[in-house]
């Protein structure tokens, strides 16, 4: 009886507060509803991006491995356009950089890669922009170059930087800045990598350039 009377009295209790305060709590109610919703339609929709984005990566790649530059270029301008701050643009505007060097389009393989710099990831921007001092210096524009490579890279990327930095300077007969550039790019690797034997080979051939012309 008892137990009885104190569920009626916490009944009572509840639909007093029911009744006092719905006129806050049912729009609350609504809110978090809504709110999860939304969060799950957020969610939808990124899955969906990415694999539209991957759909498109995998088209490019595709027509790459046919050799059809002309498809492959109309491939990746959709996935720049459409997904330009996507995982899959700046693997997709690399690929397609180095394909467009290869080709002899330089002024394309800029212009991916600066998509790359202006909308991926840091880690992809700085590859990025080591590849496009790479194009600059084929198109005689080393002090373009230099400028690129201006900046604060992430640590992993330091070596290849200096690397690239040393390749500039050596271009513009900076010798000595070349030297410090290729120096630094050997003491970030580790003894045996094949970059930094061929790092250590590009310093030898300048101390013999320069010895000769003493």
């Amino acid at each position: 009886m008892r137990e009885d009377l104190e569920q009626q009295e916490q009944l009572d209790a509840i639909k007093g507060f029911w009744s006092e305060n719905k006129k806050w709590i049912v729009p609350l109610i609504a809110l978090a509803l809504i709110g999860a919703t939304s969060f799950n339609g957020w969610n939808w929709w990124q899955n969906r991006q990415a694999v539209n984005a991957s759909e498109a990566l995998t088209a490019m790649e595709a027509a790459l491995a046919e050799q059809s530059l002309d498809k492959a270029r109309a491939a990746y301008k959709a996935l720049a356009a459409d997904y330009r701050s996507s995982t899959q643009a700046a693997l997709g505007g690399l690929q397609m950089a180095k394909a467009f060097a290869v080709a002899g389009e330089l002024a394309e393989a800029r212009q991916a890669l600066q998509q790359v710099i202006d909308h991926g990831a840091t880690e992809f921007a700085w590859m990025a922009r080591i590849r496009l001092a790479g194009v600059l210096l084929d198109e005689n524009n080393a002090k373009g170059a230099l400028d690129v490579l201006n900046g604060k890279a992430p640590k992993e990327f330091d070596a290849l930087v200096n690397d690239r930095k040393g390749d500039v300077h050596a271009a513009l007969g900076n010798k000595e800045e070349a030297r410090s550039a290729w120096k630094s790019a050997a003491d970030g690797l580790p003894a045996g990598s094949p970059s930094r034997e061929l790092i250590l080979r590009k310093l030898q051939t300048l101390d013999a350039f320069g010895a000769a012309k003493s």
